[in-house]
């Protein structure tokens, strides 16, 4: 490893005289008294009261004005009053959705839709479909176990 030459003394300390050192007392010239800062602040805080004194009062009546005649919102477009009632539909679906599981839950979700979609006038078509097939299903699932068990104890050998 080399080391760099030792410049002489009057190029500043590098070579080619880049660099020339701050003359005495910091490089800043001179300052102003009293800090450098501009005035002193007045006495009792640095700033004074506002220009102006703010907000003026509210105007008379609320600020908002008096509402518009005839109330507040108008009649609702064509097709969206009252929200309609799914209770019919959902259940029916649910209890299709019952079939494989549990067909007397079916039978009962079915039974329940259907009823609520004779009170609310809907058509009772989807829960009838669900109690009717959680009957089918309960059958099917009564003969097959039945057959099962047949064919089990007639193959034992006991």
């Amino acid at each position: 490893m080399t080391t760099p030459p030792n410049p002489p003394d009057d190029q500043g300390g590098w070579p080619g005289g880049g660099y020339n050192p701050p003359p005495s007392g910091g490089g800043y010239g001179d300052q102003p008294p009293g800090g450098g800062y501009g005035s002193t602040p007045p006495p009792g805080g640095g700033y004074g009261p506002p220009p102006g004194g703010g907000y003026g009062p509210p105007p008379p009546g609320g600020g908002y004005g008096a509402p518009p005649p005839g109330g507040g919102y108008g009649a609702p477009p064509p097709g969206h009053g009252q929200p309609s009632n799914n209770t019919p539909t959902v259940l029916g679906i649910i209890g299709i959705v019952c079939w494989f599981c549990c067909s007397p839950a079916a039978i009962v979700l079915g039974l329940i839709g259907q009823s609520k979609a004779k009170q609310s006038g809907q058509s009772p078509t989807l829960s009838m479909i669900a109690w009717i097939g959680g009957v089918v299903f309960l059958l099917l699932g009564i003969i097959l176990t039945i057959i099962n068990i047949s064919t089990t104890s007639a193959n034992s050998p006991y």
